[in-house]
């Protein structure tokens, strides 16, 4: 298949490295902790899994999910963007509140658990024997690392909400971050961003899938719309990354009717991510004022 910009065995050796030990994407495990505290993902975990520790467990629903005790602690003791956020939280959900109205500390537990950080016992999450280990700070690059390809390379979104999976764009990640690793020094519009972020072919198909699928769920009972890929692409990718501290973001200097952010990536992001496809020179994108991609060799 065709990228665009990347093909043949140079993208199939990108879609299928591990991202530690082989491939053309590897992470550092050698960023200090004073690197990783721009990282609100990284600081919310080291949170939860202290928490969780003091506490012993955290209970659990029937779902499998954190209780609503577990989210009300939470609350107060992971760090949010907004100082206001658990107020809001809690003003608009009151006793209702569940796990997948905090969307980021869903994906966080998934996360964790899939690490194998937290395992579920009996209507509780209990830490594991490499839980306390992994809060050493000689451990952090560890952890980070780890945590980053738990969710942008192993993740499954089947469990993490109710849209699409859309397993063929989440395997695309190393894709996405190659491009804003090429593209990234600059700031970005949302919107130009997004549509660089997945090869041609990939989007092309994507889009005619989801639109059929948003037409035969138009015409069944409880009707919602079903997002395209690039909102699938702005929700569970480009709105994580500054999460873990490689894109910063900006607000927007366009005229569009939604206020969408404008993002260029840190320094960290370097540091932490390296592309080498064992060619001379390596390939390396040029983009167009229009946005358009054209592959340099």
């Amino acid at each position: 298949m065709s990228s665009g910009s990347l093909a043949g065995a140079q993208l199939d050796a990108l879609l299928t490295g591990d991202w530690l030990t082989r491939g053309p994407l590897l992470l550092s495990e050698d960023l200090t902790p004073r690197e990783l505290e721009s990282s609100l993902a990284f600081e919310n975990a080291r949170r939860f899994l202290a928490a969780l520790l003091e506490a012993g467990a955290l209970p659990a629903t029937p779902e499998g999910g954190l209780a609503h005790a577990a989210l009300d602690r939470l609350l107060d003791i992971l760090r949010w963007g907004a100082p206001d956020y658990g107020a809001r939280v809690r003003a608009e959900f009151r006793a209702d509140l569940r796990e997948g109205d905090l969307q980021p500390v869903r994906i966080l537990r998934l996360v964790l658990e899939r690490l194998g950080l937290i395992e579920r016992g009996d209507g509780v999450f209990l830490p594991t024997v490499d839980t306390a280990g992994a809060l050493e700070q000689q451990r952090a690059a560890w952890l980070f690392a780890r945590m980053f390809r738990a969710y942008f390379r192993d993740f499954d979104h089947a469990r993490s909400d109710a849209e699409d999976p859309a397993p063929e764009i989440h395997r695309h990640s190393a894709y996405s971050l190659w491009v804003i690793g090429q593209v990234g020094d600059a700031w970005w519009q949302t919107e130009d961003l997004l549509r660089l972020l997945l090869p041609r072919t990939v989007l092309a198909a994507e889009t005619r899938r989801l639109t059929r699928l948003g037409g035969r769920a138009a015409r069944a009972p409880g009707f919602r719309l079903v997002p395209g890929p690039l909102e699938l692409l702005l929700r569970r990718f480009l709105e994580i990354l500054p999460d873990y501290g490689l894109l910063e973001s900006a607000p927007s200097l366009g005229k569009s009717t939604v206020a969408y952010p404008r993002y260029r990536k840190t320094p960290l992001f370097d540091r932490f991510i390296r592309f080498d496809f064992g060619v001379d020179p390596t390939p390396h994108l040029e983009v167009s004022p229009l946005g358009s991609l054209r592959l340099l060799r």
